[in-house]
């Protein structure tokens, strides 16, 4: 391909930052374990020669590709992690090759080998390093644990520090099995899923600690937006509550300063007193709120955007089309949705559809410029 080809579709296609790819090697490793769905619905079909033709027919000069549910760690498989550690390690590499060989339509994000702190932090930095990936792929729970929890603590400093782009996916809700709703949770739970792990990374201080981490929500935030009152007002409360239960919870939020320890002792409630108190009142959680990016898969509609720019401006919308879990005819109805929103100016659609992705990652730009001279 061209160099001329390169900069015209370059310097004015779309950029995709939810895009998933599922590789052969991928799926027939799954299905040693018994694993043949994501996310209740079986995994699809996947082709790298029908992806570029969905993103040539959709004006997409660039895909930041990424694995999706159910991801490489399966806390009921036999070694889980070891698994996961070679899964990660040879999905990164196949996203690797595929970079290499269409290097002007596709980055990637790396996948991690999660809940095994020490194995993430090898494979970040073999995929960030080596591979020269522009960002991580993060699941919204892992064996239930949601990416605020101190589990993930040293991975967030590190992500810090190398002031990564991290795209939250979600996964399936722990408790899953109890629930007898008969509706895969492609449907609605990874809506709720998301929202989980945006306000458990809000409310246990992982924004306030790692601001230099840019975290890409999937699909809107879920329902974030629309439950943004509900926590606002929550925050207000707390702030003006009077009485001996305060009293108790500032009481013990002074001596676990004091005695760290003693905080994972403390009865839950009085946990999220504290969380919420230090983390989240002092600024409020629309300042936090403000600070996510939100991608547009199977959420360009109407009702979505009302809500969501309730919460940022159209400068932290990115378009994400989540191909190829959303179907070839699923992918212009995102861009229509975001074309037809009366509220959105010209300047707006090509915020979302492009500059805003420019701005998250400025090699894609520096690219273009190069390849224009």
């Amino acid at each position: 391909m061209s160099d001329t080809s390169i900069s015209t579709r370059g310097s004015t296609g779309l950029i995709d930052v939810h895009h998933h790819i599922v590789p052969d090697q991928y799926v027939k490793a799954l299905a040693r374990k018994g694993i043949t769905k994501a996310l209740g619905v079986p995994l699809p079909k996947w082709n790298l020669n029908t992806t570029l033709d969905v993103m040539d027919q959709n004006e997409i000069a660039t895909s930041v590709i990424s694995i999706s549910a159910p991801g490489v760690y399966f806390g009921n498989v036999d070694e889980p992690l070891p698994f996961a550690r070679q899964l990660a390690h040879d999905t990164n590499d196949i996203c690797a090759e595929i970079v290499a060989d269409h290097s002007d339509r596709f980055c990637a994000f790396a996948t991690l080998p999660l809940p095994d702190i020490d194995a993430a932090l090898r494979e970040l930095e073999y995929a960030l390093d080596h591979l020269k990936f522009d960002g991580v792929a993060l699941f919204s729970n892992y064996d239930g644990y949601y990416l605020g929890d101190s589990k993930f603590e040293a991975l967030h400093a590190e992500l810090n520090r190398r002031k990564v782009v991290v795209f939250i996916h979600p996964s399936s809700p722990p408790g899953l099995e109890q629930s007898h709703l008969g509706l895969p949770e492609a449907l609605l739970d990874v809506c709720f899923d998301t929202t989980r792990a945006a306000y458990s990374l809000v409310v246990h201080g992982v924004m306030q600690r790692h601001p230099d981490i840019s975290f890409i929500l999937s699909h809107a935030g879920g329902t974030l937006p629309y439950l943004a009152g509900r926590v606002s007002m929550t925050a207000k409360l707390l702030a003006n509550a009077h009485g001996i239960g305060p009293a108790i919870g500032d009481a013990a939020g002074l001596v676990s300063r004091i005695f760290p320890g003693l905080k994972d002792s403390m009865p839950e409630l009085l946990k999220y007193y504290i969380n919420f108190k230090k983390n989240v009142i002092p600024d409020g959680p629309e300042y936090f709120l403000r600070k996510f990016h939100y991608d547009t898969a199977l959420s360009a509609s109407p009702h979505t955007f009302a809500s969501l720019l309730t919460v940022v401006d159209s400068s932290r919308i990115l378009f994400g089309s989540d191909y190829v879990f959303a179907t070839r005819d699923a992918v212009p109805l995102t861009i229509r949705g975001i074309q037809d929103f009366a509220t959105f100016t010209p300047s707006n659609i090509a915020a979302i559809m492009r500059d805003n992705a420019v701005r998250l990652f400025p090699r894609l730009g520096r690219e273009v410029a190069v390849a224009s001279q």
